[in-house]
């Protein structure tokens, strides 16, 4: 398993700390007015009270470091201000340097604009507290505010010796609180004459067959992709959830798509037409275009027209998104309707170095990993292959923009010296690491590559469920590609319904983090032993020491749902154009034959016992105890989320995840993609790693032939190695 990311490590204690300040404090008896009087301390600069308790503990951190030079840990919660608008009065009405500081802090962790609003929010306000949390790697404070049923707000302040030095002061002219574009121009200009990102990345000198030509900031039209490649610039959004907002607002979003008349698309599209006909977040998307110099830019909604083959469009999105000039995410909006562009509230004051008790507060910088993972955009299932696609990124949050490449990352005024980073030594995930293996065709971790798309892509969401495969199918050929290039030959049957055959084992032997509910499941789009047949949203797991059996082997496909060629080229076809027949024949995989060895999960003999009898917990530790019954096979099912265990008498345990749980009062059907009570020993399992099993139960009246749909897996029973020892290896047929 990889390591856990140090900003996340970090989140998790913001979690853990937000609850212990509930517990501790609950709702503080200090008046506004002690928190809030200001004095003048020893530095000549603005304090208040609140700020006063921030003082006691770096004293409270001076005193343990001298007691033990290598102490790390975490002080006690300090309350700092009643809410955060008693800390945003006091930093704008006040001029409380540091509360200045701890006000951005706290903006600048917001990414969108409904998390501002949420944050400023008068009905929402709780108490704003300071922790100082003393590591290796520096001190740092942690500021928290946890509104009753709403997630909690956390702030990080670093503490340094020296003061940052900063090379520019935009804030003097007052212009930081609008976007700073002539040093996001100077970012990407740097890229593009000093990287070797598009020499290595761009996929060929193909434009997209639609285009959106900016006229100027407020006019656009519709215009066919160029014969000779142009800069253009890709958006990736979230539509929004249709559920959380007005029919007439959903049909505004829809209606921005494109109409097409005789498979052309309609003159009010291809003659200029107002910006503002277009949501929202298009519309300012069109302004960023602009003023960053460049006069196309494709949007999906409106440059795929109403009408044309969505399948062989979804198949070329590695081209769209690799040959663009760079592809806006617009990470600060919760849907279409938002606004990209905005003053933004961080930067409404003075930049100023502040000091307590020797020490300079530095404003932090937020991870880019936790804007990917947490951005609304990150909840649509689209926008992972548009992010993973795209060599160039630019991220747009609420209070400032990111861009990645290949050979940078870098924040708007990091280098300015306004922000530093949450830590210094922390490896930074490269959004584009997928085209990184492509490129260099190392298929080992290539393979582990895809499990982490497939693991980030499960939770997502999607307004049509049909487009399960179609929304990762820029990534499938891609990925296709990689791997024709680098055996050069052609490879056939290689993707089959979302996993690989030449590591299907491994593929097969994803898991759920916890049983799904049945009656959503995509069994009607793919096949059970594929993870694209779990409902939506559901988070998985792929990534685990992983060890094949030499007893598995994949046979052949069996049967599969053929789609129409869809006009391709076929006559010496390209490695394009066999991906994309790779992707779409893939797709339509439903039934396998693997070969393995086969056992009974659950004995005949064993007997079902309570969960509750057999678990063993002891602090943070939880296992199994099966004291209360010697010499007896059993086994037992956890209801609450999926989990299984079985055991021989004399042998050890293995426990067992089932993908789904049993619904309340749901009628029992022979092709119900659960396991039902008092059916679990009709469990079958197939060996596909040394530590790793596929849970099965066969289809009824399938024929001649046993048919079997998998209902689970077990991975990692270490108690157990020689489960299938002795076992016969015989062909199974999957569905």
């Amino acid at each position: 398993m990889p390591s856990v990311p140090a900003w996340l490590a970090f989140e998790s204690r913001v979690h853990l700390l937000s609850r212990l300040v509930l517990e501790t404090f609950g709702q503080p008896t200090a008046s506004h007015n002690d928190l809030g009087q200001i004095k003048t301390n020893e530095y000549c600069q603005r304090q208040c009270n609140g700020c006063g308790e921030v003082c006691d503990l770096i004293r409270w951190g001076e005193v343990q470091r001298r007691q033990d030079s290598s102490f790390e840990g975490c002080s006690s919660p300090r309350l700092l201000h009643h809410s955060f608008l008693d800390l945003d009065y006091c930093a704008r009405v006040s001029g409380c340097d540091t509360c200045r500081t701890f006000r951005r802090a706290f903006l600048l962790e917001q990414i969108t604009g409904r998390d501002v609003e949420t944050l400023t929010n008068p009905d929402l306000q709780s108490p704003v507290y300071a922790v100082l949390s003393i590591e290796s790697s520096g001190d740092r404070l942690l500021l928290t505010s946890t509104p009753p049923q709403k997630p909690s707000f956390s702030a990080t302040v670093s503490l340094n010796h020296e003061p940052r030095h900063l090379a520019n002061d935009p804030t003097k002219r007052g212009a930081s609180l609008n976007t700073n574009f002539q040093e996001l121009r100077r970012v990407i200009q740097d890229c593009h004459c000093n990287h070797e990102c598009s020499s290595r990345y761009r996929w060929s000198r193909r434009n997209p067959t639609w285009l959106l030509e900016i006229k100027d900031s407020d006019h656009v039209r519709l215009v066919r992709g160029p014969e000779n490649l142009v800069d253009y610039v890709v958006l990736s959004y979230s539509w929004g959830d249709p559920t959380e907002m007005p029919a007439a607002e959903w049909a505004r979003i829809k209606g921005a798509g494109t109409k097409t008349k005789d498979g052309v698309p309609v003159p009010e599209r291809l003659n200029t037409f107002p910006s503002w006909h277009l949501p929202e977040t298009m519309q300012d998307a069109i302004c960023i275009t602009k003023n960053l110099g460049y006069s196309y830019l494709w949007i999906d909604n409106v440059c795929i027209p109403k009408g044309t083959n969505w399948d062989t469009e979804a198949s070329l999105m590695h081209e769209v998104y690799g040959n663009a000039a760079f592809t806006l995410v617009a990470s600060s909006s919760s849907k279409a309707t938002d606004r990209m562009i905005k003053d933004r509230l961080a930067w409404s004051h003075r930049s100023k170095a502040v000091k307590l008790r020797g020490k300079w507060l530095h404003n932090t910088q937020m991870p880019l990993d936790k804007i990917r993972l947490e951005s609304p955009v990150a909840r649509r299932s689209w926008t992972l292959q548009e992010e993973r696609l795209s060599p160039r990124v630019l991220y747009w949050t609420e209070q400032r923009w990111y861009w990645s490449c290949p050979e940078n990352q870098v924040a708007e005024l990091e280098e300015l010296g306004h922000v530093t980073p949450i830590n210094n030594n922390m490896v930074r995930r490269s959004p584009q690491l997928f085209l990184e293996l492509c490129r260099t065709g190392d298929i080992e971790k290539l393979h582990e590559e895809w499990l982490d798309i497939v693991e980030a892509y499960t939770p997502r969401d999607l307004v049509e469920p049909r487009d399960r495969f179609l929304a990762i199918a820029g990534l499938a050929v891609r990925f296709y590609s990689a791997k024709a290039e680098a055996g050069g030959s052609f490879i056939s049957d290689e993707y089959l319904a979302g996993l690989w055959k030449d590591n299907f084992a491994r593929h097969l032997a994803w898991s759920v983090t916890k049983g799904a509910n049945s009656q959503q499941n995509l069994q009607h789009i793919a096949p059970s032993w594929s993870w694209a047949s779990l409902p939506l949203r559901i988070e998985t797991n792929t990534k685990h020491a992983f060890k094949p059996s030499d007893h598995f082997k994949f046979i052949s496909v069996v049967e599969e749902k053929i789609h129409p060629a869809n006009g391709m080229p076929m006559a010496n076809p390209d490695s394009l154009s066999r991906g994309r027949a790779m992707e779409e024949r893939g797709r339509g995989v439903k039934v396998v034959d693997v070969e393995g060895r086969f056992r009974r999960f659950v004995s005949a003999n064993a007997k079902q016992v309570s969960w509750d009898a057999i678990e063993w917990r002891r602090a943070k530790r939880v296992g199994f105890n099966f004291a209360a019954f010697p010499g007896q096979d059993l086994f037992a099912r956890q209801d609450s989320d999926g989990r299984i265990v079985t055991k021989d008498a004399h042998s050890g345990e293995i426990v067992g995840q089932l993908d789904y749980c049993v619904p309340d009062e749901v009628p029992r059907s022979p092709f119900a993609p659960y396991v039902p009570c008092g059916g679990e020993k009709d469990i079958m399992c197939l060996e596909l790693g040394e530590s790793a099993m596929l849970l099965l139960v066969k289809n009824p009246a399938c024929g001649q032939q046993e048919i079997y749909r998998r209902i689970g897996v077990a991975i990692g029973y270490q108690n157990r190695k020689g489960f299938f020892y002795g076992c016969e290896t015989r062909t199974v047929r999957l569905a």
